[in-house]
Formats: structure tokens, sequence, C-alpha cells
């Protein structure tokens, strides 16, 4: 995902890449954007309530929800 596709709302996974493996492939949706417009932070609510700051090339946006 780039910092442009990043958007409030939107529904994204977890990339296996991520090192933390516990946080591998879950769900969730976006609820803010903080840092620079080209190179953004987001933090996301988790589908399991949780909340995590990931960087854009961290997630996936997950198509048709």
């Amino acid at each position: 995902m780039t910092s442009g596709e990043a958007l409030l709302g939107i529904r994204v996974r977890v990339r296996n890449s991520l090192l933390r493996a516990d946080l591998r492939g879950r769900e969730g949706t976006i609820l803010r954007r903080l840092g620079s417009p080209d190179y953004v932070a987001l933090d996301v609510l988790l589908d399991d309530g949780g909340q995590e700051l990931f960087w854009h090339h961290e997630l996936d946006e997950i198509d048709g929800v």
C-alpha cells in the first residue's frame, strides 16, 4: 500500500513480511493517519479490538470489502 492509498476507513491486512509474527495476516480498519503525507504511519483498529501503529508499506488493502 502506498501513502496515497492509505485512507481512513479502509480495510487492511498486515503483510506476512512483518517482523512481528503475532500480527501477520491480521485484519482491521484504518483509524488515523500520522506523520508526513509522503511516508504515512497508520493507526489501525484490529478486528479483535486491539489497536496498532503500522507504516503504510506493512499493510495491504483488502479488496471487495
